[in-house]
């Protein structure tokens, strides 16, 4: 019985988790009725937040590099996302900074890079 529970509950906070990152990449801003009462400033901080955390984590792997094949493919596909929803955000506002064309190339080109010499490493060695 513990086990669908917890089973539920996690597949609701999946749902939840889709549909609310969906929504924020699709609508922006606008998903949190613009620029209202610092929910923006917050929200910005969460996501600044989170990215450390995955910054962490690939910096966790480092020593065993080899051991974390699902780690840091689960990381690249989150940040392969994320940089698909920049990416989709030039198609709405076409004037890219040097920073945010940087990060594109990061969550786009770089990320996925490591997570393919990841698996060439992994598969060398196995």
């Amino acid at each position: 019985m513990g086990r669908i529970i917890l089973q539920l509950a996690t597949g609701f906070a999946a749902v939840v988790l889709i549909v609310a990152g969906i929504a924020g990449a699709v609508l922006g801003v606008e998903l949190i009725h613009g620029r209202n009462g610092g929910l923006v400033d917050s929200y910005f901080r969460y996501l600044s937040a989170m990215s450390a955390a995955m910054g962490v984590m690939f910096a966790m792997a480092i020593p065993h590099i080899g051991t974390h094949r699902e780690r840091i493919g689960t990381l690249s596909f989150l940040i392969f996302i994320g940089g698909l929803a920049h990416l989709y955000t030039l198609t709405l506002r076409p004037a890219p900074t040097v920073g945010s064309l940087f990060m594109l190339f990061m969550e786009l080109v770089f990320v996925p890079l490591i997570w393919l010499g990841l698996r060439g490493l992994t598969h060398h060695v196995e």
